[in-house]
């Protein structure tokens, strides 16, 4: 093959990416996730660096050999090939039908004229690391690696508009996408889409390959180039499915509830409710739960929360109850691509969910007014509800740092603190949510903790807002309390495989109170010493192996609840 040749990648490696693709997701969707794989191109160079395009065709950079490929995208063929006119050309990108080339070496900024092989123009970039160019709304915007800082410069002489933190230290290329700016990192291999005049990162994607460098934006798809992989990538962003499935763990999961009385006196009255998982976006049941004592019944709350309520009746001194359930379970990580401008308005929230997930409640106290002057500083006159919801975030990530010294007070006294736990980081995020319209209720878990085999004994706690077009969304205020953008990022609609998540709630639930996975009620006959114990038990299975409880022989009673429509 001619070294000045690209041609399409052929269909058995294309095939595989696409089955290697839909084996890493839990379900298979209707529609293509964010991310997706459409089409590969095999890189007519040994050093692709920059990317971009001209609208109709690809342009990328040799970084080593100074050469420009100019090619066909539907064709995968070179058209023509341009000498750079720098050593070292890196970022590209097209803008008043220049070709913008940075060196990665000296800083240098080039405007080509392809037609004509003139440098109309060139000045130095704000360090000598330009990295990455984009166009966008007649200015230029480059990523300078020695600073970490993205600059906006006039394309004429490259005077500072203004400037902003990169994502994360290893960012390497940029396009614009009408809209937003795609960033790609070499080291994390992840693609980010970040709003160009805060540097917000909004979004973020997986790299198709493991050295992501040059991107470019084309007809409404993301293009990359993959350095190690020496391969053009053409990504669907935006599709029927709002959210990418990967790294499924398949497990065994168990919960186990104990309460000791060390006497003297009779605990009396003991009733127990246990959070019932579900079959959710990212997590599938694949066994019957496996109770160790048959639950009286099997019910739900007022938010369709399903529990199982039992009735432990008396524990005398010097004894315990126990009970444990188990089930096998797929879990998966879960990746929102959101687009503030597709969330609409508050008015598009259907009404029912705002009635009931706008109430206030004991633990929120949205009615207060400390409450409500916080979230009008907060909020002002925003009307896009990602944009409410991302003040919100802001605000309690800024304000307060992870401190967990007993309890769960309520949002006011927490936020001025200064600190919390994950569930009072919760509820200041929901509190003020719903005092600003925006629907919001909270997920409880069990929790992996380090290696596949491992238990958890503090759980987890996350909010989740209602966004028109998306549904519900997670947002983990506490996971997204950091320094990086993209840390901070990976706070709204994103979740690991770690979580078996057992608990959907408002709050205040009849069976579960303000707590998840498990609530407990009892009386004490005279003094007691009593103490409840709770934990989490994750054991890894092979899939194949993960099957029905109802034909394992296992010594615990199976209840299975009838299916309830939500």
């Amino acid at each position: 093959m001619s070294g000045l040749s690209a041609i399409r990648a052929s269909k058995v490696i294309f095939c595989c990416a696409i089955c290697a693709l839909f084996a890493s997701l839990a379900v298979v969707p209707t529609g293509a996730a964010p991310g997706a794989v459409k089409d590969t191109l095999v890189s007519p160079c040994k050093y692709p660096a920059g990317l971009a395009t001209d609208g109709k065709r690809l342009f990328l950079a040799d970084w080593r050999e100074a050469t420009i490929f100019e090619i066909d995208p539907a064709k995968g063929t070179v058209i023509n090939t341009h000498k750079a006119p720098t050593l070292k050309p890196h970022g590209m990108t097209f803008g008043n039908g220049m070709l913008y080339i940075s060196d990665s070496h000296t800083g240098g900024i080039y405007a080509l004229d392809l037609e004509s092989g003139v440098v109309e123009t060139t000045f130095q970039a704000p360090g000598s690391r330009a990295l990455g160019l984009a166009w966008a709304d007649n200015t230029l915007y480059i990523l300078e690696g020695r600073s970490k800082k993205i600059y906006k410069v006039l394309p004429e002489d490259g005077t500072i508009l203004s400037y902003f933190d990169v994502p994360d230290r290893s960012c390497t290329c940029m396009t614009h996408d009408g809209t937003y700016l795609w960033i790609s990192n070499r080291i994390k291999d992840e693609l980010y889409m970040v709003d160009p005049e805060s540097g917000m990162v909004i979004g973020i994607l997986d790299a198709p390959g493991p050295y992501a460098a040059g991107v470019a934006w084309k007809d409404g798809y993301l293009w990359n180039a993959d350095f190690q992989r020496r391969t053009l990538y053409q990504l669907i962003v935006k599709d029927d499915v709002p959210y990418r499935l990967t790294d499924t763990r398949v497990a065994r999961v168990e919960y186990y509830w104990a309460l000791n009385n060390y006497g003297p006196g009779e605990v009396t009255d003991v009733a127990v409710n246990l959070a019932i998982p579900e079959k959710l976006p990212c997590q599938e049941l694949l066994s019957d739960l496996d109770y160790s004592i048959a639950p009286m019944k099997i019910t739900k709350d007022q938010w369709d929360q399903p529990c199982a309520v039992f009735d432990l009746g008396t524990i005398a001194p010097g004894s315990k109850a126990a009970l444990t359930y188990s089930v096998n379970a797929k879990v998966s990580a879960i990746r929102y691509l959101i687009f503030p401008e597709a969330t609409g308005t508050l008015d598009d929230i259907p009404k029912d969910i705002r009635k009931k997930y706008l109430a206030d409640g004991t633990r929120y106290r949205t009615s207060s007014p400390y409450i409500q002057d916080t979230v009008k500083k907060i909020v002002g006159d925003e009307k896009n509800p990602y944009w409410i919801a991302r003040k919100i975030y802001n605000y309690v990530i800024d304000r307060l740092h992870y401190e967990m010294i007993g309890g769960w007070d309520v949002p006011e006294v927490v936020l001025k603190r200064g600190s919390g736990s994950c569930s009072e980081y919760t509820f200041s995020f929901v509190s003020l949510c719903r005092a600003a319209g925006l629907p919001a209720r909270y997920q409880g878990s069990i929790v992996v903790r380090g290696d596949d085999a491992s238990i958890d004994e503090a759980f987890h706690r996350w909010a989740q807002i209602y966004l028109p077009g998306y549904g519900w969304v997670p947002v983990d205020a506490n996971r997204g309390d950091s320094d990086s953008p993209v840390g901070q990022a990976k706070g709204i609609g994103e979740l690991a495989n770690r979580f078996l998540i057992t608990t959907q709630s408002g709050g205040g639930s009849e069976y579960l109170a303000w707590s998840y996975n498990s609530f407990a009620r009892y009386k004490m006959n005279g003094y007691c010493n009593v103490q409840e114990d709770n934990f989490g038990f994750w054991e890894p299975l092979q899939e194949e192996k993960a099957i029905p409880v109802s034909s394992m022989s296992g010594s615990g009673e199976t209840c299975k609840p009838e299916p309830q429509a939500r």
